[in-house]
């Protein structure tokens, strides 16, 4: 009778194993994250110049910022993506949407449109996100760059043929963060767009007429 009862002993410690194994794995997976751009609210707003309209295109991303997970520089010729936090749809879109919301609320222009309106515009904005992650190589930074065109509409000819750009240029900003954590990294991309919004209205009002 005893060689029977040690038999029955190790069915029920392979059971025990396993059934243990299984509840490590089901708790080891972190949750995902969304975050959103947020730009500050507009301090000095300018009179709308009358018949100014402006026409926004989508913002163009460039390669390996473009994806929705976040980016991280971890050394001189390394990055790395962040599977778990992520903005909430592509930034091209996001920062099409936030910076065309700002300007109007800013003024100077009569209106502000999307390129999916059929509004005849006489002025045009184009924005290249040329540098978008965090730096996190010594003290963490939120680093943001975009290229600003202005374009204008010329009156004989028509916007496919002809349109005279009056002001291009890079306008970057990095701004020093609490902690390489997500939530202050997004805070910074959001003061930093704050910054470069600003700095192109500046440079707006003497070439919108």
């Amino acid at each position: 009778m005893r060689y029977s009862s040690h038999i029955n002993v190790y069915p029920l410690i392979f059971f025990a194993v396993i059934m243990s194994g299984c509840a490590g794995l089901s708790k080891s997976y972190p949750e995902r994250s969304f975050y959103m751009f947020e730009v500050p609210p507009v301090t000095v707003k300018y009179p709308r110049v009358k018949g100014a309209v402006v026409e926004i295109s989508r913002f163009n991303v460039s390669p390996g910022s473009d994806g929705k997970e976040f980016i991280y520089r971890t050394g001189e010729m390394s990055y790395e993506s962040d599977f778990y936090n992520q903005f909430f749809r592509p930034p091209g879109a996001m920062l099409t949407e936030v910076a065309g919301r700002w300007l109007n609320d800013a003024g100077l222009f009569q209106d502000v449109f999307g390129s999916v309106t059929q509004a005849d515009a006489n002025y045009f904005i184009e924005g290249n996100v040329v540098r978008l992650y965090g730096d996190f190589r010594s003290s963490p930074k939120a680093v943001m760059e975009i290229q600003f065109l202005l374009l204008k509409y010329t009156t004989d000819s028509s916007y496919d043929d002809n349109t005279k750009i009056i002001l291009g240029k890079n306008y970057s900003s990095e701004i020093p963060i609490a902690s390489p954590a997500a939530g202050d990294l997004m805070q910074g991309w959001n003061t930093a767009l704050g910054e470069i919004l600003n700095a192109f209205l500046e440079d707006l009002k003497n070439n919108v007429n």
